[in-house]
C-alpha cells in the first residue's frame, strides 16, 4: 500500500469527483429518510419499507437514461441535465409540501428518477478518475462517509423543519452545478499535466481502454464471467441487507428502535474501515472480507427474527449498519474497477447501485412478510441460501486466466477486479536469460532500441534510478514540470508504455533481442 502522502495526493487530485459522489449519497439518503417520514404519516409502519423500495427502484430509470444519452444523443446531454436539475428541485419541494399521499408518492418517484440521473454521472466521473489507481476503495469510502456525515450534521446541528429542508435542496442544486462543472472541464480538454501528472496518467479514457481490452477473446470471456459473478454476489448481498433494512424500518416506524444519527455514523465509520481494508494487497482481499461481513449480517437477521422481546434489536442494528458501509464501498469499487474493461464504460460504474435498488424492490415485500410472521425456519433457510450464493460467487473465482496484452503494468489490478488469480494473470513465458549488465549499459541499449534522444535517455535514467517525486526530478534536471511531462509522454509513445509506472516496469522487464 502506498504511503499516506501518496494517498492524500490522489484523493486531492480527484476531489471534485469525490465531492460530487458524496453529494449524491447525501441527497439520496436524505431523500429516502424524508420520504419515509412523510409516508409514515399516511400508512401503517409495515408498509413504509415497501413504498420506500418502490421509489428507490424508480431511480433505475435515471441511472440508465444518462448513459444512453451519452452514447446515443451526446448533444442533448446539456439540455437534459438542465431539465433534470429543475425537476429534481421541484420534486423535492413537492415531497416536502405535499398534503396528500398520492402527491408524496409522485414527488418521491420523480425525485429518485432525477437523482438516478445525477448518480449515474457522478459514478462515471468517479470511475474515470480512480478506476485504475490503487486508491479506488478508499476514494469510494471517503465519498460515502462524507455523504453520511453530511446527513448526520444536517440532523444534529441544523434545526428541523425549513432549515433542514433548505440545506437538502441546496445540496441537490450544488450537486447538479458541480456535475455541470466537471462536464465543462472535460469538454474543454482540461490538461492532465500538473503537480500530479504521474497520478493523472493512471486516469483512463475508459471507452478507449475498454475497446483495447475487448479485442482479446480471452479477456472478453473473463470480463463476462466477472460481470455474472459480481451481479450474483451483489444481488445476494442485497437480499441480506434489504431484509435487514426492512425489519429495522418496521421496528423504527413502530417505535421499537430509534434509527437516529448514531446508526448512520456507524455506516460512515465502517465505510472508511472498508476502504482501508479493501485496498490492501492490490484489492485482492476484497471478496474474502465482504464474505465475512455478509456472514455477520446474515446472523444479525436471524437474531432479529428470533428476538421476540426486542432485546437484541440494538445488536442487529449495529451489525447491519457496520455491514452496510462495507457493502456500499464493495459494489461501488468493484463496478467502477471493471467498467474500464467494457465498451459501454459509462454505464457500468453505477450498476452496483442499480442492481441493489432493483433487487431491494423485489426482496423487501417477502422480507417484511417473513419478519411479520416470525417464521424462524424460513428466515434461516433463506439466509443460508443467500449466504451460499455470496460465498460461491465471491470465493469461487480463482483459476481463470486473463491476459491484458495492451497494458501489462495494470495486470495485478485487472486480475483482482475481474475475479481471477493475480499470479496466473501476470504469468508469462520466462524471458530468455541475458547476461547481467550495469544500469548505464542497459539504458544505452534501451535508448538505441527505441530511438530515444540523449535528453530522453537522461530523463529515463532519473525515473528508473530515483525515488524522488516528479517535481524534484524536474528540478534536478533543470527542467520545468511541463517540459519534463512532454519528454515522458514522448518516451511513452516510443516504447508503447501507457504511464510512468508502466514505463518503469517495462524498462526493468525488457530484454534486448539478438
Amino acid at each position: 500500500m502506498k504511503g499516506m502522502g501518496d494517498t492524500t495526493a490522489y484523493l486531492r487530485w480527484g476531489i471534485r469527483e469525490i465531492i460530487c459522489l458524496a453529494l449524491f449519497y447525501f441527497t439520496f439518503l436524505a431523500g429516502e429518510y424524508l420520504f419515509d417520514m412523510r409516508v409514515a404519516e399516511f400508512v401503517p409502519p409495515s408498509e413504509v419499507a415497501t413504498y420506500e423500495t418502490l421509489i428507490v427502484g424508480a431511480s433505475v430509470i435515471g441511472f440508465f437514461v444518462r448513459p444512453i444519452l451519452y452514447y446515443r444523443r451526446p448533444r442533448a446531454i446539456d439540455t437534459t441535465s438542465d431539465i433534470t436539475g429543475v425537476l429534481l428541485v421541484s420534486a423535492l419541494l413537492l415531497m416536502i409540501m405535499a398534503v396528500r399521499f398520492e402527491v408524496v408518492i409522485a414527488g418521491g418517484l420523480m425525485a429518485c428518477c432525477t437523482l438516478g440521473y445525477c448518480g449515474s454521472t457522478a459514478h462515471a466521473n468517479f470511475a474515470r478518475r480512480f478506476a485504475r489507481t490503487p486508491y479506488l476503495a478508499r476514494a469510494a469510502a471517503l465519498s460515502y462517509a462524507l455523504g453520511v456525515l453530511l446527513q448526520v450534521f444536517s440532523h444534529m446541528v441544523i434545526p428541523a423543519g425549513i432549515p433542514q429542508q433548505f440545506v437538502f435542496v441546496a445540496c441537490a442544486v450544488a450537486q447538479v452545478a458541480l456535475l455541470h462543472g466537471v462536464r465543462r472541464a472535460k469538454l474543454r480538454g482540461e490538461s492532465e499535466f500538473g503537480p500530479e501528472s504521474d497520478i493523472s496518467e493512471l486516469s483512463v479514457d475508459a471507452s478507449e481502454f475498454g475497446a483495447k481490452w475487448q479485442n482479446d477473446p480471452e479477456s472478453t470471456a473473463a470480463f463476462r464471467r466477472a460481470v455474472v459473478r459480481l451481479t450474483i454476489a451483489t444481488a445476494c448481498l442485497t437480499g441480506v441487507f434489504a431484509a435487514l433494512n426492512a425489519g429495522l424500518t418496521i421496528s423504527h416506524a413502530a417505535g421499537s428502535v430509534d434509527l437516529g444519527d448514531w446508526s448512520r455514523l456507524l455506516m460512515g465509520v465502517s465505510a472508511l474501515l472498508a476502504g482501508a481494508l479493501f485496498d490492501l494487497r492490490g484489492r485482492s482481499c476484497m471478496n474474502i472480507i465482504m464474505t465475512c461481513a455478509a456472514m455477520l449480517s446474515t446472523l444479525s437477521f436471524a437474531v432479529l427474527i428470533t428476538d421476540a422481546n426486542g432485546a437484541n434489536i440494538l445488536a442487529a442494528t449495529v451489525i447491519f449498519y457496520l455491514g452496510a458501509g462495507f457493502f456500499v464501498v464493495f459494489f461501488t469499487a468493484k463496478f467502477a474497477a471493471i467498467s474500464v474493461y467494457a465498451h459501454w464504460s459509462y454505464l457500468w460504474p453505477c450498476m452496483g447501485r442499480v442492481i441493489n435498488n432493483v433487487c431491494a424492490m423485489f426482496v423487501t415485500a417477502p422480507a417484511v412478510a417473513i419478519v411479520s410472521s416470525q417464521n424462524v425456519l424460513l428466515a434461516v433457510g433463506v439466509g443460508l441460501v443467500l449466504l451460499v450464493g455470496i460465498a460461491i460467487s465471491l470465493l469461487g473465482q480463482s483459476g481463470h486466466q486473463v491476459y491484458d496484452v495492451e497494458v501489462r503494468g495494470d495486470l495485478a489490478f485487472a486480475a483482482s477486479d475481474l475475479g481471477t488469480d493475480p499470479v496466473s494473470a501476470q504469468s508469462e513465458p520466462a524471458p530468455a536469460e541475458v547476461p547481467e549488465s550495469t544500469l548505464d549499459e542497459r539504458l544505452d541499449t534501451f535508448a538505441v532500441a527505441f530511438e530515444l534522444t540523449q535528453r530522453e535517455r537522461d530523463i529515463l535514467e532519473a525515473l528508473v534510478a530515483s525515488r524522488e517525486s516528479v517535481q524534484d526530478i524536474a528540478a534536478t534536471l533543470f527542467l520545468s514540470r511541463s517540459t519534463l511531462y512532454r519528454h515522458i509522454a514522448s518516451i511513452n509513445k516510443k516504447t508503447g508504455a501507457s504511464s510512468r509506472v508502466a514505463l518503469i516496469n517495462f524498462f526493468w522487464t525488457w530484454a534486448p533481442k539478438d
